[in-house]
């Protein structure tokens, strides 16, 4: 599946991240010394909305992303919806970022698009990476996807005054590390 994604996007010579890179390097996909571009982040959605009612406050601008993860301790009633059109290479469709006022943790909520019977492989991986108690994971049947919650403040790198665009790159980076995991296992 990812090795799939990432061979296509390498054979029309896309831009890569970092983590894709050393990714396809691994792969034997390109040569240590070939010479890529490196991939920015864009966008195209990012939405405020209510917590109570989902409903969109405001669609805002790109430059949004360079707010500290902190607004939403201050705005705790709000979470943040985005897409990119680089979550395809990792299966899912937009990540929604909140403050979890319960116990006060940065969360990103997402669905991800990983066979139900890989389920075990998936928690055990969260177990071992963000602790047992701090996650949720649920495979919807209706869907086909895991609805899965992670506190970002459990992921090396992490701090309050991370940009929010920092903090959808950590998480993109985690999950692209899961779905590279669940991949060797199989």
């Amino acid at each position: 599946m990812l090795k799939d994604k990432i061979a296509h996007l390498v054979a029309e010579n896309e831009a890569l991240f970092p983590i894709e890179r050393a990714y396809a390097v691994k792969q034997g996909l390109i040569q240590e010394t070939t010479e890529t571009d490196n991939k920015d982040w864009s966008f195209p959605v990012i939405e405020r909305c209510l917590k109570e009612t989902e409903e969109v406050i405001q669609a805002e601008p790109e430059s949004f992303m360079n707010e500290p993860v902190s607004y939403f301790s201050k705005n705790v009633d709000e979470f943040l919806y985005v897409e990119s059109n680089a979550f395809e290479t990792i299966g899912v469709d937009g990540i929604a970022f909140e403050m979890d006022d319960v116990f006060e943790t940065s969360t990103v909520l997402f669905g991800l698009k990983v066979q139900k019977k890989r389920g075990s492989f998936l928690k055990e991986y969260l177990d071992a990476n963000v602790g047992s108690k701090t996650y949720s994971a649920m495979f919807s049947d209706k869907d086909g996807l895991w609805d899965v919650n992670i506190p970002l403040d459990q992921l090396d790198g992490f701090h309050k005054e991370l940009e929010i665009k920092d903090a959808m790159d950590l998480a993109y980076r985690f999950i692209f590390n899961l779905l590279e995991a669940i991949e060797a296992a199989n």
